[in-house]
Protein backbone atom coordinates (compact mmCIF):
# COMPACT_ATOMS: atom_id res chain seq x y z
CA UNK A 1 0.00 0.00 0.00
CA UNK A 2 1.67 3.35 -0.95
CA UNK A 3 1.62 6.32 1.61
CA UNK A 4 -1.00 9.31 1.12
CA UNK A 5 1.23 11.53 -0.07
CA UNK A 6 -0.82 14.19 1.50
CA UNK A 7 -0.93 12.83 5.00
CA UNK A 8 2.95 12.59 5.43
CA UNK A 9 4.03 16.09 3.91
CA UNK A 10 4.17 18.83 6.56
CA UNK A 11 3.42 22.32 5.70
CA UNK A 12 5.78 24.81 5.06
CA UNK A 13 5.18 28.31 5.95
CA UNK A 14 5.83 30.37 3.07
CA UNK A 15 7.56 34.14 4.02
CA UNK A 16 5.06 36.88 3.97
CA UNK A 17 5.71 39.33 1.63
CA UNK A 18 3.45 41.53 3.35
CA UNK A 19 5.92 41.88 6.26
CA UNK A 20 8.68 44.71 6.26
CA UNK A 21 11.82 44.09 7.08
CA UNK A 22 13.48 44.93 10.05
CA UNK A 23 14.23 48.89 10.32
CA UNK A 24 17.99 48.54 11.22
CA UNK A 25 18.53 46.43 7.90
CA UNK A 26 16.98 49.06 5.63
CA UNK A 27 18.91 52.14 4.20
CA UNK A 28 16.59 54.95 3.45
CA UNK A 29 15.50 55.80 -0.02
CA UNK A 30 17.51 58.33 -2.05
CA UNK A 31 15.09 60.19 -1.94
CA UNK A 32 14.80 60.58 1.39
CA UNK A 33 17.83 63.37 1.40
CA UNK A 34 20.26 60.91 3.17
CA UNK A 35 23.68 60.25 1.39
CA UNK A 36 27.01 58.32 2.45
CA UNK A 37 30.67 59.59 2.97
CA UNK A 38 31.63 59.53 0.00
CA UNK A 39 28.75 61.15 -1.89
CA UNK A 40 29.21 64.19 0.71
CA UNK A 41 33.11 64.13 -0.13
CA UNK A 42 32.00 65.19 -3.48
CA UNK A 43 29.15 67.96 -2.26
CA UNK A 44 31.70 69.54 0.21
CA UNK A 45 35.14 70.65 -0.74
CA UNK A 46 36.99 69.11 2.41
CA UNK A 47 39.13 66.41 3.45
CA UNK A 48 38.23 62.92 4.55
CA UNK A 49 39.92 64.10 8.31
CA UNK A 50 38.07 67.19 8.29
CA UNK A 51 34.73 65.72 7.66
CA UNK A 52 35.56 63.10 10.28
CA UNK A 53 36.41 65.65 12.71
CA UNK A 54 33.17 68.03 12.29
CA UNK A 55 31.22 64.80 12.79
CA UNK A 56 32.82 64.13 15.82
CA UNK A 57 32.49 67.54 17.11
CA UNK A 58 29.16 67.48 16.46
CA UNK A 59 29.70 70.41 13.82
CA UNK A 60 27.49 68.41 11.42
CA UNK A 61 24.62 65.55 11.86
CA UNK A 62 25.24 62.55 11.01
CA UNK A 63 22.87 58.68 11.64
CA UNK A 64 25.10 56.45 12.69
CA UNK A 65 23.31 53.05 11.67
CA UNK A 66 25.85 50.28 13.58
CA UNK A 67 29.32 49.00 12.57
CA UNK A 68 30.96 51.28 10.55
CA UNK A 69 28.11 52.45 8.72
CA UNK A 70 27.43 56.30 8.82
CA UNK A 71 24.84 58.32 7.03
CA UNK A 72 24.36 62.01 6.58
CA UNK A 73 20.80 63.78 6.11
CA UNK A 74 22.08 66.45 3.11
CA UNK A 75 19.61 69.00 4.06
CA UNK A 76 20.85 68.83 7.83
CA UNK A 77 24.26 68.88 7.02
CA UNK A 78 23.64 72.35 4.42
CA UNK A 79 21.58 74.12 7.09
CA UNK A 80 24.05 73.39 10.16
CA UNK A 81 27.23 74.57 7.80
CA UNK A 82 24.35 77.99 6.68
CA UNK A 83 24.83 79.02 10.27
CA UNK A 84 27.89 79.10 10.18
CA UNK A 85 28.22 80.97 7.62
CA UNK A 86 29.96 84.60 8.32
CA UNK A 87 29.94 87.49 5.65
CA UNK A 88 28.32 88.12 2.69
CA UNK A 89 24.87 89.58 2.53
CA UNK A 90 22.20 87.96 4.52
Amino acid sequence: MQPDANMNTKTQQQPNPSKSQPEHDTVPPSGAGFINEKELLKRLPVSRRTLFSWRATGKIPSVHLGGRRILFHWPSVEAALLRKQTGGVQ
